[in-house]
């Protein structure tokens, strides 16, 4: 798992111009590493109004979630069990790992947790352009420069 999420990727998607969904849809970039390559979803759709998700799925386990940042979205109760954050409630936004063994994707951490490393200041979160770049960065993708954004400029509807 953490190798999925530590190897060096790249965007491959041909269009130069990466589109944060509006309000209610969702998109998808590709991503190439290596030895794998990926789907990058931006959901912006759902039942809790708004809501704002990015995550990262391996393509030959497209079923199977490697991270997701619940940017706006309902709190996260975690599991009980032998890791941090065992049995509390977490607010959004939140961060999911897969590399949780016996909990998958099922804990959330608070972006305060040394693992998380976004970096997003909190009064920068409803910039949903530096959100998704940092997190593309965080993931390990060396080409987000290499696109131009365009977004709403809020997370409000």
């Amino acid at each position: 798992m953490q190798e999925l999420l530590d190897c060096l990727k790249k965007i491959v998607d041909s269009s130069k111009n990466i589109d944060i969904p509006k309000f209610g849809s969702k998109g998808r970039l590709n991503l190439s590493g290596t030895n794998y390559d990926f789907y990058f979803d931006l959901n912006r759709s759902g039942h809790r109004l708004p809501k704002c998700t990015f995550q990262l799925r391996e393509r030959n386990h497209k079923g199977d979630i490697l991270f997701r940042f619940d940017l706006i979205g309902k709190e996260h109760p975690n599991p009980k069990g032998n890791y941090p954050y065992s049995g509390q409630l977490i607010e959004c936004p939140h961060v999911h790992f897969a590399t949780y063994k016996d909990y998958g994707i099922g804990v959330a951490l608070p972006l305060s947790d040394p693992l998380v490393r976004l970096n997003i200041p909190e009064s920068e979160l409803n910039n949903l352009v530096l959100c998704l770049k940092k997190t593309l960065v965080r993931l390990n993708v060396a080409n987000v420069e290499s696109f131009a954004y365009t977004e709403n400029t809020m997370l409000d509807v």
